[in-house]
């Protein structure tokens, strides 16, 4: 199986269907990943924690590569991440990228960027147009 076709069947398993016990097959047991938020570097065993906590707020989420490169051991994907609120089944939408080093089938080093502000206003956690508020000086909280 091609590394791309490991990488969605893992994004299916572990963030659209939650499936836990899915993690580890992924990853070198060292392997860490970067980027989801500053000073949060990610272990396998981590990831068991930021699933549910992100299911807990996005249903029936559904995960789509639009773009891909692959190296000779890197791979970088950009997603596109769809599902719905679970408070309000409002439709919620926003892109990711994935940069990944891998040694044989497993990554050893990934670092990841969202839109995280795309996500939470889609769920209503944050006011709409944040970026145009905090870029004409507007404080938020």
């Amino acid at each position: 199986m091609s590394r791309l076709a490991r990488i969605e069947t893992w994004l299916h398993a572990v963030w659209g269907e939650g499936r836990l016990d899915e993690v580890d097959g992924l990853f070198d047991a060292e392997a860490q990943a970067d980027g989801l938020m500053p000073g949060l570097e990610l272990r396998p065993q981590e990831f068991r924690e930021l699933v549910p906590a992100l299911r807990a707020h996005l249903q029936d989420i559904k995960i789509t590569v639009l773009r891909h490169v692959e190296t000779e051991d890197w791979l970088w994907t950009l997603l596109k991440i769809a599902g719905k609120s679970a408070q309000s089944a409002r439709a919620v939408e926003f892109t990711g990228q994935l940069t990944m080093r891998f040694r044989g089938d497993k990554i050893v080093e990934a670092y990841n960027n969202y839109d995280v502000i795309a996500l939470f206003e889609a769920l209503e956690m944050m006011p709409r147009d944040t970026v145009a508020l905090c870029l004409s000086g507007e404080v938020l909280g």
